[in-house]
């Protein structure tokens, strides 16, 4: 596959803001604050509504208790318009920690479809630098009529006092995730998370050879549009965290009955400052996602 990364046309053409400005609502799960407060603040400006799915026994998907009041306090400083609505529920599956994330998400995809057009699901610890971009990004998936928006992330592993590790391909180049859209139509119905099964837009940095899924084949429904720069990448910072709080995301994610996660903080994560020259494919159970680390100087910076 070449990497002009031209558009793919596709044959239909929704403006989804015809009738008027567009509608943007967006929801929080209150279940992690480490980053949560930077993040949010990034994206707020951009939205008419917000939804926070509060689960009622103050648990997260697995039964492990969630820091559910503590988020709550952070969301409310920063809804300084009062855009603001809880929704209340029971999210808990111990045998399919992903069923109870889906279905979390749903309700609060749900709460907001009949007020807004597009629905951002940006996690607590993905800092979007340029949230400018993505209202252009909106227009090119209304254009298409396409109802989901897939935006490449930098994954940062680990943090010390003195460095960042952030993930990279095996040459030390730049590489992106993509784990799930970021922004989906009103009405959608989410599988595995926040993704759908529908197709979707999966904007890639301009120019990127190095990550995963650009190099293999466009997946069924997946349109491809290549003008990002690096900087204009979500820096995600799910793992680039202290100790105790990787221990506790660990615990209680979506994927924690895969299992084997003890060991893997252990053998992988915890030593990575000490041995990143020689670890490889990173990733605890995604083969080939992460193919190496690269440190960088902590400056205090989410981005560089």
């Amino acid at each position: 596959m070449g990497h002009a990364l031209a558009e793919q046309a596709v044959g239909i053409s929704v403006t989804a803001n015809s009738r008027g400005r567009r509608r943007i609502g967006g929801y929080v799960l209150p279940g992690d604050t480490v980053w949560l407060e930077r993040t949010i603040r990034q994206y707020y400006p951009l939205l008419d509504e917000l939804v926070v799915p509060v689960p009622d026994n103050q648990l997260g998907w697995t039964g492990v208790p969630i820091p559910v009041d503590e988020a709550l306090a952070v969301i409310r400083a920063a809804d300084t318009r009062g855009i603001l609505r809880v929704i209340s529920g029971r999210w808990t599956d111990k045998d399919n920690p992903m069923r109870a994330d889906t279905a979390q998400r749903q309700a609060a995809v749900d709460a907001l479809s009949d007020t807004v057009d597009w629905i951002l699901q940006i996690d607590n610890d993905e800092f979007l630098p340029h949230p400018e971009r993505l209202e252009e990004a909106l227009d090119d998936a209304d254009r298409r009529g396409i109802a989901a928006l897939e935006w490449p992330m930098r994954v940062l592993y680990r943090r010390t006092r003195r460095h960042v590790f952030e993930v990279v391909t095996r040459n030390g180049g730049h590489r992106y995730d993509y784990p799930g859209p970021i922004a989906v139509r009103a009405g959608v119905q989410l599988t595995d998370a926040r993704r759908t099964s529908g197709d979707f837009l999966r904007l890639l940095v301009e120019g990127d050879a190095g990550s995963l899924q650009v190099n293999r084949r466009p997946e069924p429904g997946e349109h491809r549009l290549g003008y990002l720069t690096h900087d204009q990448a979500i820096v995600h910072n799910s793992w680039a965290r202290d100790p105790a709080a990787m221990r506790q995301k660990l615990s209680s994610w979506g994927h924690a009955r895969k299992g084997g996660f003890n060991d893997y903080y252990w053998l992988k994560w915890w030593p990575s400052p000490l041995l990143w020259r020689l670890q490889r494919d990173l990733h605890p159970f995604a083969k080939g996602l992460w193919p190496a680390l690269r440190p960088r100087a902590n400056d205090g910076e989410l981005a560089d």
